[in-house]
């Protein structure tokens, strides 16, 4: 008996960014994120004897056709496709598609299974599952229960269809001790297939230390769908031990941290430190992290023990936007933490997200002249997107600012789908290629990002970076 877990096709132009992706959208080139949780899905079940097969369709560049021809020779007896809110529709046709060429089982996961699965369940029958929240353990249980012709009621986390009803079982627990977990397949996602634009190394991997956010910024999709509010980490062993595995097994050569925020606990940043320190491994390592909650000493001692780039959730240069945002950070402390980061020898970037309910003219401009000024290493900018499940989702809605046609319309290439208290659509249509263009061809950051280059992995890694940018702005034309 075989099982499928898979990131199925996003057909249309470009390629649609879906799996571990916190915004899924489309962009002009081939960057994709390495599809963690999936991969972890796909270890658990052959930790159990399983036989399970981990599928990247988009990563493939397969069709829907060439995806379900596929699905056909592998004959397994469940599909689980991760789905989003812009991909629903393909992601539908798909499901359909599958259910009439073969009649298996299929089962859907993400952010948009978890908030739709009553309605998804109810109003389309190729759909037999749909799985809530975090995903792994729940696909374990529900492949042994159809492995073993176990009933489904006991099955946490899953919502059904059972004569003709919608079944919800409760919901399941959140995953206590990370590390009982396996580490992630890399063998049926193969790591060289998956590279972010600020990766500098050859063969990089993306590992997570972490799961839960305990802080409630209102555009944050993952905290309130997938691995909730609270905070759980992994031990310093457990994560030196898979880097380890990768360094000796992999050849990796860099390693990025794709949690929330690496640096919510410092004592959990220091016993990896002094872990990694200790077995003398020598690799670069990246992370994401939080302006209010890094210091000068945590990051001397993040940076003796590898750490190459922090990336900061700047958000806006306007205070009351952070604020009504829930961001609960200043800009003071984005400015600290910049300059302490740099400080310690360790290139700091972050992103701004423009459109959000309280954006103005004003604090457009604000923000732009905030990044100019602020001397981080390099800046990405977006458009907020209310995917349901946010609580910006609940906002736009309530006080009539979303403007959407379609779900579709989330994909990132229909330009400004919710407007502001003070801004329309039209007023805010342009901003980020205006914001990039204003950015990056200020003469202090092209010679900032100049002198950023000291070997050939800097090069390649602002090379990267300069694609990455230019992509957008001829990409997303809105």
């Amino acid at each position: 008996m075989k099982f499928v877990i898979a990131n199925p096709p996003w057909p249309g132009e470009g390629y649609g960014t879906r799996s571990n992706i916190r915004w899924p959208h489309r962009r002009g080139d081939k960057v994709l994120t390495f599809p963690i949780y999936l991969a972890y899905a796909t270890a658990i079940l052959k930790s159990k004897k399983l036989d399970a097969i981990g599928i990247d369709a988009i990563e493939k560049e397969w069709d829907t056709t060439r995806f379900v021809e596929e699905i056909k020779k592998i004959n397994p007896k469940i599909v689980f496709l991760e789905i989003s809110t812009p991909s629903i529709y393909h992601d539908l046709e798909t499901a359909e598609l599958i259910k009439k060429e073969t009649n298996l089982l299929v089962a859907l996961m993400g952010p948009h299974a978890t908030y739709f699965h009553k309605e998804l369940v109810e109003n389309n029958s190729f759909i037999d599952f749909c799985i809530r929240n975090e995903f792994e353990y729940t696909i374990r249980d529900l492949c042994l229960a159809i492995k073993n012709n176990s009933p489904l009621g006991n099955i946490l986390g899953i919502t059904y269809r059972k004569e003709n009803k919608v079944i919800i079982n409760k919901s399941r627990p959140l995953i206590e001790n990370l590390d009982e977990i396996p580490f992630p397949d890399r063998d049926d996602f193969k790591l060289e297939n998956y590279q972010q634009a600020f990766y500098g190394g050859k063969k990089t991997a993306l590992v997570i230390s972490s799961r839960g956010c305990p802080y409630q910024c209102t555009f944050c999709l993952w905290p309130d769908t997938l691995y909730g509010h609270k905070y759980r980490e992994r031990s310093a062993k457990n994560m030196v031990n898979e880097i380890e595995l990768l360094v000796n097994n992999y050849g990796v050569d860099e390693i990025y941290f794709d949690d929330d925020s690496f640096t919510i606990n410092k004592k959990h940043i220091t016993d990896f430190c002094n872990e990694i320190n200790s077995r003398n491994i020598k690799i670069p390592w990246l992370c994401m992290g939080r302006v209010n909650n890094v210091d000068g000493e945590t990051l001397n001692l993040m940076k003796e023990s590898g750490c190459k780039e922090i990336f900061y959730g700047f958000e806006s240069g306007s205070q009351e936007i952070l604020d009504h945002s829930c961001k609960n950070i200043t800009l003071e402390q984005i400015k600290n933490a910049v300059k302490l980061t740099q400080k310690a020898g360790i290139c700091a970037g972050g992103s701004f997200v423009f459109g959000l309910p309280k954006e103005s003219m004003k604090t457009v401009r604000e923000t732009i002249r905030f990044a100019k000024k602020l001397g981080a290493n390099y800046v990405q900018f977006t458009l907020a997107a209310p995917f349901p499940g946010t609580k910006l989702y609940e906002e736009a809605k309530s006080k009539n600012l979303l403007k959407l046609n379609s779900w579709e319309d989330l994909d990132g290439t229909k330009g400004p789908i919710i407007e502001s208290e003070f801004l329309n659509k039209n007023q805010m249509s342009g901003i980020i290629r205006k914001a990039y263009l204003s950015y990056y061809t200020s003469p202090r950051i092209i010679i900032q990002n100049l002198k950023t280059i000291s070997d050939w992995n800097s090069f390649r890694k602002v090379m990267r970076g300069a694609f990455s940018v230019l992509s957008r702005i001829f990409y997303y034309k809105k």
